[in-house]
């Protein structure tokens, strides 16, 4: 019995350590007034090495419950070593009518989104990854935090 259950807690933390390596780059700009400019991109830099695999970039956004607007739009753009470019425009709801939406986190809400999906990239290098809101404030108030994380993709090698 004793051997059933080593094995069991091998295999679940050999799952769990593989689950953290699928993270292949996260970063957060924090926002000391918890405000955010709309002519501030916002710039990411991961880099990709291993061309077989695919990937998903996720954006996170950090905000306070005194954000007062029911979404935030945002405008990212992916740029390839080469300068191909993407362009992805995403609405986060913040709010509906029960109320602010994300986990709880600190004194603050948390909500992430994935702006690409299962994204292959042919060559290797570092790519620009940059974030900008769309609102039409100039400062856009009770927004902590913006993410970007890249993970590997659940698909299979190719």
């Amino acid at each position: 019995m004793k051997k059933h259950i080593i094995l069991f807690l091998v295999i679940t933390l050999s799952f769990i350590a593989c689950d953290n390596k699928k993270v292949i780059y996260e970063q957060t700009i924090y926002f000391a007034d918890a405000q955010w400019n709309r002519f501030s991109i916002l710039e990411f830099t991961p880099e990709i090495k291993n061309i077989k695999k695919d990937y998903d970039f996720i954006v996170s956004v950090q905000f306070k419950e005194g954000y007062q607007h029911n979404t935030l739009p945002i405008n990212t753009v992916l740029i390839y070593p080469n300068g191909q470019k993407n362009i992805n425009r995403h609405v986060f709801l913040i709010q509906n009518e029960h109320g602010y939406l994300g986990n709880v986190k600190d004194d603050s809400r948390y909500i992430e989104a994935v702006i690409f999906s299962k994204k292959h990239f042919d060559e290797k290098g570092t790519y620009i990854f940059t974030v900008q809101q769309l609102t039409q404030y100039y400062d856009l108030g009770n927004i902590k935090a913006i993410g970007c994380k890249v993970i590997r993709s659940n698909s299979k090698n190719k």
